[in-house]
């Protein structure tokens, strides 16, 4: 275990709050962490490989992939595990749309009604706001990094860009609606079958000419918070990814969670699978 310094640029301020409406009937619960705390200026970094997610029935076509040859690894600081956080009203508005979600993500994989389930997700995703971690409060960061040797950053940019249903499936989350690629401003729903089921809304940010894919948590996601992936020529003809996370609690079922499940590892494991079928995909034959 080594220690590098923590690369995050600062978090976004919190947003208003839109009026919550009524989804379908379904069980919910989130999920704890067993990380430990490190300093919040830097990370420590983890090295091992790790088991991989279990697919639902929606991902069983992606096809196996192998972990070896990425250099996968991941650090950990700042304030884990994650706390709520925000005002009170805050936390209840997000702890509404969670709930409201976790009904809809239940109905969802109960009955995927494909094309009908995909409209409503697009309708709900047009009520949510952005929820970036809140400035000044604590923050649990992790930077994940991972290489493909012999591919371009710009390759490795654009097959990620337009894959994203491969590349989640490798980790067993479906994307409501669904979506052959990644666009800039797209929101979408990262469902998971559970138990619980989970709808994990976010919206996209791309920047082509830097390849950079930024990744914002919307109202009702079980944590507020960024992913930010970077896409980097190594020196040698590869790749390097690097990608920032920082995350806070986004309401009181986040304690719960964490008191039952443990969603930090879920986490890692989700980044892993992604990572690795990217990998898979590009690595020279």
């Amino acid at each position: 275990m080594s220690r590098i310094d923590s690369l995050l640029s600062a978090v976004l301020p919190d947003v208003a709050a839109p009026e919550v409406t009524s989804l379908p009937p379904a069980p919910r619960q989130e999920a704890p962490s067993r990380t430990t705390a490190a300093p919040a200026n830097s990370v420590e970094v983890f090295r091992g490989a790790g088991s991989p997610a279990s697919s639902p029935a929606r991902a069983a076509q992606v096809a196996p992939r192998t972990r070896e040859g990425n250099g996968f690894d991941f650090g950990v600081g700042g304030a884990f595990p994650p706390k709520p956080t925000g005002s009170l009203q805050e936390q209840v508005k997000q702890g509404a749309r969670l709930l409201e979600q976790t009904q809809a993500a239940a109905f969802s994989v109960a009955l995927d009604k494909g094309p009908a389930m995909d409209a409503y997700a697009r309708a709900q995703l047009g009520h949510l706001d952005p929820s970036p971690p809140i400035a000044g409060a604590p923050t649990a960061l992790t930077d994940y990094t991972s290489t493909i040797p012999g591919v371009s950053a710009k390759d490795a940019f654009e097959a990620f860009v337009s894959n994203p249903e491969l590349l989640f499936g490798a980790a067993g989350i479906s994307l409501r609606p669904a979506a052959s690629a990644l666009t800039d401003g797209a929101r979408l729903f990262l469902e998971e079958q559970g138990p619980p089921p989970v709808w994990a809304p976010i919206t996209v940010k791309l920047n082509e000419t830097e390849r950079v894919v930024h990744i914002t948590t919307l109202d009702g996601h079980p944590l507020r918070g960024t992913n930010q992936f970077v896409f980097d020529d190594d020196g040698s003809g590869g790749t390097r990814i690097r990608q920032y996370s920082a995350f806070q609690g986004s309401s009181p079922a986040t304690s719960v969670g964490m008191a039952l499940m443990d969603p930090i590892e879920r986490q890692h494991d989700i980044w892993r699978s992604v990572h690795g079928q990217l990998h898979e995909m590009l690595k020279p034959r």
